[in-house]
């Protein structure tokens, strides 16, 4: 009975979990494939960059936040059945936008990596033979993610619609609204402090869903995109 009456969120969900991965790992095959090592955007602030202290710990939040999406997506879907598809809509939009970034204009951070001290003899083919456990997984993730689609940051861009989300959902209650603002903005900090991006990554993803907020919260394509939503849902008998 619960599965039935939440069930309008599976095809939304599914939809922002298909774009994500063929946006991010569908280019970062390509990028390996076909040899495309991108850019180093270190050079663009590159004082605050060279400031940034490496904190393994950082990786905590890190590799928890695909779940944490998924969670606040849902838990927003199941409170405001608009707001779901004004986020659906938001991240399909800038997945979209970073897909066909990533594809032209790729970039890289392989560089930033090796200053983490994880490695020997400057090559990420060799890292250390003392690591901790935290900076194990650190190492795991750098292998896992590759050096590739930095700029725009979707870490960064998807915590921060789980901020904006906030903002179109005034009445959720303080806890949820204290644990999502704390694990959003600790996942974007450790974007820096894992040496996973740039700090122009970081601003980019910010702006991206702050452009994607404003163009799309009253636009007329969410109630279009709503409206295909439910019959879809209708035709396949999930409401």
């Amino acid at each position: 009975m619960i599965f039935k009456k939440y069930s309008y969120i599976i095809i939304p969900f599914t939809l922002v979990m298909l774009f994500l991965f063929v946006t991010y790992f569908g280019n970062q095959w390509y990028a390996e494939t076909f040899g495309n090592p991108g850019v180093d955007y270190s050079y663009i602030f590159l004082s605050f960059n060279e400031k940034v202290p490496f904190l393994p710990w950082t990786i905590y939040p890190y590799i928890v936040a695909y779940p944490f999406w998924a969670m606040t997506f849902i838990y927003i879907s199941i409170r405001s059945r608009e707001n779901m598809y004004k986020i659906a809509l938001m991240a399909l939009v800038t997945f979209t936008v970073c897909g066909i970034w990533y594809f032209f204009w790729q970039s890289d951070v392989a560089a930033w990596r090796l200053t983490s001290g994880l490695f020997l003899n400057d090559n990420l083919l060799t890292p250390r033979t003392d690591l901790t456990f935290t900076e194990s997984i650190v190492v795991w993730i750098y292998n896992a993610a590759g050096p590739r689609n930095a700029l725009p940051s979707m870490h960064t861009l998807m915590s921060w619609l789980c901020i904006i989300a906030l903002r179109l959902d005034k009445k959720i209650p303080v806890l949820p609204k204290i644990i999502i603002w704390v694990m959003s903005l600790a996942i974007i900090i450790a974007t820096q402090t894992l040496k996973q991006h740039y700090v122009i990554d970081l601003i980019a993803g910010v702006i991206l869903a702050e452009a994607a907020y404003w163009t799309l919260k009253n636009s007329k394509l969410v109630k279009t995109f709503a409206g295909w939503i439910d019959s879809l849902n209708r035709k396949l008998k999930l409401e």
